[in-house]
């Protein structure tokens, strides 16, 4: 019995250790199927990141994209730009789409880490993925990452994923 329970709270304090990447969306890749999506080039970080980064996060992004059946650019004239910037934070700064002051459950676009005593309160990785209509100016897809880590592939494929529909 006591090795039940104490293989039980061992794993409750490891798999409360672990702190996933925190993911925010709204919209979905289908608009762009049989349509040419360009990737937005020039600085999309802010000072602090590594460009070398953002570039691969940039070409991870763009061929996810086209498996998702986005057409290659120069077949056809563009109809969407896909816009993919990486920032970083302190892990006690989120983003809300509400003004003012948040208190309790908020419509939190990116949530702040929470304090725990386990864990590193280090600054956080923002991953943001938008696809924009050239037509309208408006944004079509949104999808954001927040984590600790800084692997591209991950990061790109945590984007792509949040704005690809369920199959059912």
């Amino acid at each position: 019995m006591r090795m039940l329970s104490t293989t039980l709270v061992a794993g409750l304090l490891l798999s409360a250790c672990a702190t996933p990447p925190q993911v925010a969306s709204e919209g979905d890749l289908t608009v762009l199927r049989g349509q040419t999506a360009v990737i937005e080039a020039g600085p999309a970080a802010s000072p602090g990141v590594d460009q070398a980064l953002v570039q691969a996060i940039q070409a991870r992004v763009a061929s996810r994209v086209g498996e998702a059946g986005a057409v290659q650019p120069g077949a056809m004239p563009a109809r969407y730009r896909l816009q993919v910037t990486v920032g970083t934070s302190p892990a006690a700064v989120g983003v809300s789409t509400v003004v003012g002051p948040q208190v309790g459950v908020a419509p939190w676009r990116s949530a702040p880490t929470k304090l725990r005593p386990w864990s590193r309160r280090g600054p956080v990785r923002t991953a943001a993925l938008a696809v924009l209509d050239l037509s309208s100016g408006k944004v079509a897809a949104w999808a954001t990452v927040r984590t600790s880590g800084d692997d591209p592939v991950d990061l790109a494929d945590r984007l792509v994923a949040a704005l690809t529909p369920a199959k059912s």
